[in-house]
């Protein structure tokens, strides 16, 4: 629904499919067992396959910026004109802000801007103040689609996997530099050449403020895989657990577990590639 033509590539997906909370087998446990929300085909001009939205579903179309600003209203007592188009915005420690930046972002978070699920195809996007527009949804655009995964967090390379069908500008790691205070850009991982997208408004030290079921239990594995076999003290309970093979499945799961870490991200199959892609890096 996020696309600009109702329909994503299935390689993308697979590529980003541990974000999103997706089984291995996402393709026929969830599309094909679907059909009444998707559909599957080859394209003939690229020969890749595509998911395609089979209808949409108005009551979906809800950014969770848009319910961040409902909470605001309601909790906070925030004027609901003022906070109509604006993100929650937070810079970092240090960060020094003059006087025409505050003008300037007083302006920016009130200026308007289509929502990312709008169709836009049939708007006039030459003017100054369209493009202007369309740079707000870009930021409303990576905004829900990090909302959407399980951390709140996904690699800028496999954002740019997205960039065509999203709308997204080319140079996306300028881009999100740009809005230090609603994403935060991390080099950690594969010597510095890994750019994660963390979305800042739903951490809090180091933590989720909101950690849904998949998050803990990738987290307590990930414990549990640490935990050196020298000074760990396995309780009878637990090997008895594991040795008379109750929920087999969950080994299965551990094996899935580069995750968790920041290795996970160097999969040969999973790296950026194209020139879309070289061109946002």
């Amino acid at each position: 629904m996020l696309s600009n033509t109702g329909r994503v590539r299935l390689e993308h997906i697979r590529i980003a499919r541990r974000e999103f909370g997706l089984p291995d087998d996402f393709e026929s446990s969830v599309i094909l067992n679907h059909p009444q929300f998707f559909r599957l085909f080859d394209a003939d001009e690229t020969r890749n396959k595509y998911i395609e939205l089979v209808e949409r579903d108005c009551t979906l179309t809800v950014c969770e910026i848009e319910r961040v600003r409902e909470r605001e209203y309601r909790e906070k007592g925030e004027d609901a004109e003022e906070i109509r188009f604006s993100f929650l915005v937070n810079f970092p420690p240090g960060f020094k802000i003059g006087k025409y930046y505050k003008i300037a972002m007083w302006k920016w978070q009130r200026l308007p801007y289509w929502s990312p699920y709008e169709d836009v195809s049939g708007y006039d996007l030459r003017s100054l103040e369209a493009q202007r527009r369309m740079e707000k949804r870009a930021v409303a655009m990576i905004h829900e689609l990090l909302a959407l995964t399980v951390e709140k967090k996904m690699t800028l390379e496999r954002i740019a996997h997205f960039r065509m069908t999203m709308d997204l500008p080319k140079k996306l790691k300028e881009f999100v530099l740009q809005q230090q205070g609603i994403f935060y850009l991390s080099t950690r991982g594969n010597h510095g050449k890994l750019h994660t997208v963390f979305l800042k408004e739903a951490y809090r030290k180091g933590e989720l403020v909101e950690p849904n079921e998949l998050y803990l239990t990738r987290r307590k594995l990930a414990e549990l895989v640490l935990v050196s076999p020298r000074k760990a003290r396995m309780q009878p309970e637990l090997a008895s657990y594991w040795r008379d093979g109750v929920d087999n499945h969950m080994w299965d799961v551990g094996r899935d577990l580069d995750d968790v870490v920041d290795a996970s991200y160097s999969d040969e199959d999973e790296s950026c590639s194209g020139s879309d892609i070289d061109e946002s890096c």
